[in-house]
């Protein structure tokens, strides 16, 4: 049977059905353009993948994630979801009021009902969610640097689906669920991905749908706003379509795409991601080395702890770091592989991107040649963009 979404209900917050009713009682409003964060953030917490929440968080709730690392029910949750506003579109405003969210290209796109006001303490949320202050982590820049002091809690209403980087890719909870149903599958493995797939990627992949029970594996790419160097969506999305019809039983794999502000929290944003794989109804979780993190911030194997603290209903498979070991002639990890590290091709995307940008050519033992010549193409780095 596929899990249950957390906290017992699966949200919908769209209402596609009362879109020219919406869209006419919203010129009525007060506008806001969100930050792109909580642009994306909307359309999670409408589709159902951040439930139980059903709109930006409180001050109370707020401060009982930084805090507590839980939401005031006492449900782990790792990551505020809020959204900040500037005191010029708070100008005019009070609680009670509905005010419109527009893209930035002018679209209005959902409606949020206001019921606080309330101003953030950005450098402790910095500290307690991302363990820092300093504004070298890329989410820590964002916190003291482009958010605003001003926050803006209440439920929010989709009425418009507006393009997002996942394209024909982003699924909601519900759309998933019923793949999964139709396949017949009771216990799916979620993979979490930001990156296109060296051979270590697919070895956790295979080990995981080699468990007894495991029907099926999805593969769920963060694409959204990532951080300066991180690959451009479409490089991701093609990488990994080609890894599955090339190298997957493809009726055993689900792809999808989440298009959200990644948050490099190490722990506490893996915590996060699985919370909301099993609102797309998995079961199991695969955590490896380093999952979330960010330059050194973080303990390589904290992601993987921090579920030993909380349980949020998913069973997490924790892998240790996997490397191509020339002796054993395959990929393989320390606790199986022998050998010592003169023997290892360490694989990773630090090293890869030198290649890339060295126009050297990506041995086979690090990623499959089909996914090297896509990248090999150019253009695949995110060089900063919102």
């Amino acid at each position: 049977m596929l899990n249950s979404p957390y906290g017992g209900k699966l949200v919908n917050r769209i209402e596609m059905n009362k879109a020219q009713k919406l869209t006419e009682e919203s010129k009525e409003m007060s506008a806001i353009v969100p930050f792109i964060d909580f642009f994306y953030d909307t359309f999670k917490i409408a589709d159902g993948s951040y439930s139980p929440l059903e709109g930006f968080m409180d001050e109370e709730t707020l401060n009982s994630v930084v805090e507590e690392g839980r939401l005031t029910n006492g449900l782990p949750w790792t990551i505020p979801i809020i959204m900040t506003i500037s005191d010029e579109d708070k100008k005019g405003l009070k609680e009670g009021d509905s005010v419109v969210l527009k893209s930035k290209n002018g679209e209005a796109y959902a409606i949020l009902d206001i019921e606080q006001f309330y101003e953030i303490d950005r450098k402790k949320i910095a500290r307690n969610v991302y363990g820092t202050e300093d504004i070298r982590h890329p989410n820590v820049e964002d916190l003291l640097t482009r958010y605003n002091k001003n926050a803006v809690s209440g439920k929010i209403t989709v009425f418009k689906k507006l393009n997002l980087p996942g394209g024909k890719y982003e699924y909601s909870p519900s759309e998933v669920r019923s793949i999964f149903e139709s396949r017949k599958w009771n216990n799916v493995v979620a993979y979490q991905a930001r990156n296109p797939p060296h051979v270590a990627h697919e070895y956790l992949q295979k080990v995981s749908l080699e468990l007894p029970g495991i029907d099926g594996l999805f593969i769920h790419l963060v694409i959204g706003r990532l951080k300066k160097g991180d690959y451009r969506a479409g490089a991701i999305l093609e990488t990994y379509d080609t890894l599955i019809r090339n190298y997957h039983r493809e009726e055993k794999v689900v792809m999808g795409s989440l298009s959200i502000t990644m948050r490099y929290a190490g722990p506490k944003a893996a915590l996060f991601l699985a919370i909301i794989r099993r609102n797309y109804g998995a079961t199991h979780y695969i955590i490896g080395r380093d999952q979330a993190g960010v330059s050194n911030f973080y303990d390589p194997y904290a992601a993987q702890k921090i579920f030993d603290e909380y349980d949020v209903g998913i069973v997490p498979l924790k892998y240790t770091e996997t490397f191509y070991c020339r002796r054993c002639n395959g990929i393989t990890s320390e606790r199986v592989c022998p050998h010592g590290p003169d023997s290892r091709l360490n694989i990773s995307q630090t090293r890869i991107r030198e290649m890339l940008s060295n126009h050297e050519e990506i041995p086979t033992e690090i990623m499959r040649k089909e996914v090297a010549d896509i990248l090999s193409r150019g253009n695949v780095i995110n060089m900063g963009e919102d």
